[in-house]
């Protein structure tokens, strides 16, 4: 795909996401208006919605006569229903095109009977292969053997029997019962191979000779329905409508409107200011979104819809459950909005939206202002409490941050007018607080786990439980391909220091580069950290079969990543930390060999680039630390122009692009890089060797091991050594 293309794709999949976004912001302001409005709805009236239970006795205040439009509907729908569908006569058209048909089968069927040049093997797959017809190979060999006698009844009872079944009517419904009886029309004077490929031969040109006539039926159903006289109901002055336990149907309820016992108290004010507060609401919530942290652009929609929906719901319950209660306001668990919200969304998300939930719950309540404020200051210290959500101590941290700061928002609201016997009044509200909070604080973790295996959202929870090396595999990698395993581990200390300094996701990051190589676990003898020294595979290989099988561990890895459930934000680095860059030590093999330019797509990794900044880590991570490992740069001079080599060569094919990132970024990203990998990779000692060490007690010309061996480094060649076939570069 060339650039134009990429980009008008870009441009395309985000006006697409930006409708979506709009559609979202639309619905949240519908829900956030009705959720005002439903006390409204459903307080101060005489009875209930369809499937309620009536409280007590419902009785006509006068006598009543209405025409039911829900009875006259229902009669209306029943005559209709038993309307059955008009279809016109059978077409001739459709009878002599079939006819036709007919004739230039049996014509063409005769032909490959008489054609002397075909071997008996070769007639049969012919017959079995005629279009518009499926023949089994035992009717065809009896077609081979009719004589012409037999085949010239065959050929008739077609015909025959094709021009009967046509003339009358065949609707599409029809035709499987109409073909099924065509077997009892063929003579009996045929045999039985005879009267088999007859039917067969009919069956195959049968086909429907009616239409439905959408508009003739249409026409009857409608004159059907205005026979249908409107129904009318009477109610008598003091007339039982609906009885003590009766549960309410959509009739009862059409005469509650109609008697206006079912009158909701609304005002033209309380709609204006559910409207205003809602499309206010709306507004702050998508500014945060936007000029957040992450962009909501870049971040999954259904991360949003959850926050939209939550705040949805915090609005909606309250506004059932709190009116008329004292103490139930201070232990509502509103801080788990601002919880969940941040770590779907976002801190600033997080804080907005408590503090919508905030007003729009606490403003209708007595006490409006202290409630409003003991709300919005809970969810603003539990949302900065959070921090970087790297422990579920978080989650304890933000709930007593929040019980705290609601307690003192109790005692400064309530304290300056307290007299001595209503002290026991504050210190239940206190406790309430407390409590609501510690159940805020236990729920949020519940319902960040329903949405992540729900709704595929990744939360805290799973990546410390990926993290973790007991998981089955990681396991695994280590059992297998134990030198994937020790890359991925240097990978991912390298791409998590590197994350911390620009502000990423550090666990996110950390996770991800345990699973990016996850897919060399089936073949790992196909990579070289998993090679023994002088084994390599791809040495016997062509470039394109080379090139195939180290690629291939992308796919490879997505397939373990859905076995074992991983998230996709996870399955994200197994497919992007190559980007679509290409296999260059193949690619030159190939093109050094063939002498002409290879096929790039044999070469080029599936992609897609970077989506992301933990993924974009990842990829410059894996690339610098198999280059440094594999070339073992000697000072910190040859160290830095590796690292610098790998991300201008990221930067020059363009593999950065989708991931956020800007140059003081990447600035950081290299100085980071080259701390931890000088850290890593240090120069080892040169021990002196054992002859100029003094030996004690050892028999004549006999050295004692060397206890450093294993540090010892020695001296070869790099450029004598092949680069690596899986690194990238």
């Amino acid at each position: 795909m060339n650039l134009d293309a990429a980009t008008h794709k870009e441009r395309h999949l985000s006006r697409q996401k930006a409708i979506v976004l709009l559609g979202l912001a639309c619905a949240t302001f519908f829900g956030l208006t009705t959720a005002q409005l439903s006390r409204y709805v459903i307080g101060g009236r005489a009875a209930s919605d369809v499937g309620d239970v009536a409280s007590r006795d419902i009785r006509s205040p006068r006598r009543a006569a209405y025409v039911s439009e829900i009875e006259t509907q229902r009669q209306r729908d029943l005559v209709e229903a038993s309307v059955m569908p008009v279809f016109t006569p059978p077409d001739a058209q459709v009878s002599r095109r079939q006819l036709s048909a007919a004739r230039a089968l049996l014509d063409r069927l005769r032909q490959v009977r008489i054609d002397a040049a075909l071997l008996p093997d070769d007639r049969i797959k012919q017959l079995m292969g005629l279009p518009g017809l499926t023949l089994s190979r035992t009717d065809a060999e009896s077609v081979t053997r009719f004589s012409d006698a037999a085949w010239t009844q065959v050929d008739s009872q077609v015909i025959g029997v094709l021009d009967d079944a046509l003339r009358t009517p065949i609707q599409p419904d029809t035709l499987a019962q109409a073909r099924e009886k065509i077997g009892n029309q063929i003579s009996l004077n045929l045999s039985q191979d005879e009267a088999r490929v007859a039917t067969t031969l009919v069956q195959a040109l049968l086909v429907p000779n009616t239409n439905y006539d959408a508009a003739e039926t249409e026409q009857h159903r409608q004159r059907a329905r205005e026979s249908v006289l409107p129904v009318q109901r009477t109610f008598e002055a003091n007339q039982i409508v609906i009885r003590s336990g009766q549960v309410i149907s959509p009739i009862d309820v059409e005469a509650l409107n109609m008697l206006n016992l079912r009158r909701p108290d609304l005002g033209a004010g309380d709609l204006i200011s559910a409207i205003g507060l809602g499309a206010l609401s709306v507004m702050l919530l998508s500014l945060s979104m936007t000029f957040g942290h992450d962009n909501v652009f870049s971040r999954p929609i259904r991360n949003t819809g959850l926050s939209a929906f939550i705040v949805f719901f915090a609005t909606l319950l309250p506004r059932w459950l709190l009116p008329g209660h004292g103490l139930l306001p201070y232990l509502m668990p509103l801080c788990l909005v601002g919880i969940s919200v941040t770590v779907w969304s976002g801190t600033l998300p997080g804080v907005v939206s408590g503090w919508v939930v905030a007003w729009l719950v606490g403003l209708p309540l007595e006490r409006s202002l202290e409630i409003t404020t003991y709300y919005a200051v809970g969810n603003l210290m539990a949302c900065l409490a959070l921090g970087r959500m790297e422990r579920l101590s978080s989650f304890v941290r933000a709930g007593l941050a929040a019980g705290v700061a609601q307690c003192i928002i109790v005692i400064a609201f309530n304290l300056p007018t307290m007299q001595p016997q209503d002290f026991a009044t504050l210190a239940t509200y206190l406790l309430s607080a407390i409590g609501g909070t510690l159940v805020g604080t236990a729920i949020a973790p519940f319902i960040l786990y329903l949405s992540s295996v729900l709704f595929d959202v990744t939360t805290i929870m799973q990546l410390i439980e990926l993290s973790r090396p007991s998981h089955p595999l990681l396991q695994q990698m280590l059992l297998q391909a134990p030198g994937t395993y020790h890359h991925s581990l240097m990978v991912a200390n390298l791409a998590e220091q590197a994350a911390d300094r620009i502000g990423a996701d550090a666990l996110m990051t950390r996770v991800g580069a345990y699973y990016h190589d996850v897919g060399k676990v089936p073949n790992p003898h196909f990579f070289i950290e998993n090679q023994l020294q002088g084994m390599n595979v791809h040495d016997q290989l062509d470039p394109v079969t080379s090139a195939a099988l180290l690629i291939n561990h992308v796919t490879d890895g997505l397939k373990l990543a859905r076995q074992y459930h991983l998230p996709s934000r996870i399955r994200s680095f197994i497919a992007e930390h190559h980007g679509t860059l290409k296999t260059k030590y193949q690619y030159a093999l190939a093109k050094k060999e063939g002498g002409l330019l290879p096929d790039d797509s044999l070469f080029t990794y599936p992609g897609p680039r970077p989506q992301s900044k933990e993924a974009a880590l990842v990829m410059l991570a894996d690339g610098c630390e198999a280059v440094v490992r594999a070339q073992k740069p000697a000072d910190v001079e040859a160290l830095d122009n590796i690292i610098r080599t790998i991300m201008a060569d990221r930067l020059s094919e363009r593999q950065l692009d989708d991931s956020n990132l800007t140059l003081r970024e990447l600035e950081l990203i290299r100085q980071s890089f080259f701390d931890t990998l000088r850290g890593m990779y240090h120069p080892r000692i040169q021990y002196p060797s054992m002859q100029t060490q003094p030996q004690l007690n050892t028999p004549q010309g006999v050295a004692m091991p060397d206890p450093h061996a294993d540090d010892l480094t020695e001296k070869i060649d790099l450029a004598s050594i092949p680069r690596a076939p899986d690194i990238s570069l």
